[in-house]
């Protein structure tokens, strides 16, 4: 069965998107079976991995309506092997709508997801709380929370939290005790020593379940955005690819303790 994770954050601008296209990219050049699953209607995982959604007769818009199509109808490859998309438009704003009159609704996308054949699936989330963001977390094994080192980011990261125990069906402590979400501080500035003394303060009740890694602010990323690639096509040297390299070898450690696999540590440069 799939490993899904969903990437999340209410707040938008926190890098959702640019984690999940180069968290799926390094789980794909680690030899990972990788499905990115662009769950927001403006399309940015699709469209950051040099893909243009309008091209698609299909995407995730028809595995939300009546009649449904299944997700493997929807999948494409990217250009990386191993990895592959299930694109999003503007289209799917409207079938998320339309959702909301339905029974069950919160498991549409869990629905659509058995079965697939893939190791690890990869959910990037719209910027939201809503049905779309309700699916991710109901369908998913593990969440990602992206969050920059600033004040608005943390400010909504208790109800983020508290959602997550509803859709989930968790006590507070069965939350923080299971290893169900890891907070991923983007945008890392060392310069800005105040601002991360108080961000890192804030963030003591959620330590243990905050990546060690931090995703350093590199121009390199945003680079690699506009050119449409992963960070690791763009520029393996730079701190952007080592951090985000480094980040999924720790959520690797994870996913293999709850599997009971052997511990394993491949360098980036063996992997591209």
């Amino acid at each position: 069965m799939a490993f899904i994770i969903a990437v999340l954050n209410q707040k938008g601008g926190t890098g959702k998107t640019t984690t999940s296209i180069n968290f799926g990219a390094a789980l794909a050049f680690q030899g990972h079976r990788t499905l990115m699953v662009d769950l927001d209607p403006q399309g940015h995982t699709t469209i950051g991995i040099g893909l243009e959604p309008d091209s698609f007769r299909e995407t995730m818009s028809e595995v939300f309506t009546v009649p449904k199509k299944s997700i493997d109808d929807v999948v494409v490859p990217t250009y990386i092997p191993k990895l592959f998309v299930a694109p999003a438009t503007i289209h799917l704003a409207t079938a998320a709508e339309q959702v909301y009159s339905r029974v069950f609704r919160e498991a549409i996308l869990a629905h659509a997801l058995k079965g697939v054949d893939f190791e690890f699936v990869i959910i990037d989330c719209p910027p939201s709380l809503g049905v779309l963001t309700t699916n991710s977390l109901f369908a998913c094994d593990f969440i990602i929370i992206p969050c920059q080192i600033s004040r608005y980011s943390l400010d909504g990261l208790a109800d983020l939290l508290t959602t997550i125990e509803t859709v989930k069906n968790l006590g507070l402590e069965e939350l923080f005790q299971g290893d169900h979400f890891r907070i991923l501080l983007t945008m890392f500035d060392k310069r800005n020593r105040v601002t991360n003394e108080y961000i890192m303060e804030q963030l003591k009740p959620y330590r243990d379940k905050t990546f060690a890694t931090p995703i350093m602010k590199n121009e390199a990323l945003n680079q690699a955005q506009i050119a449409q690639k992963s960070i690791f096509d763009y520029d393996p040297k730079s701190s952007g690819a080592q951090d985000y390299f480094q980040m999924t070898a720790e959520f690797l450690e994870i996913w293999r303790k709850r599997n009971s696999l052997p511990e394993k540590r491949p360098s980036l440069q063996s992997c591209l």
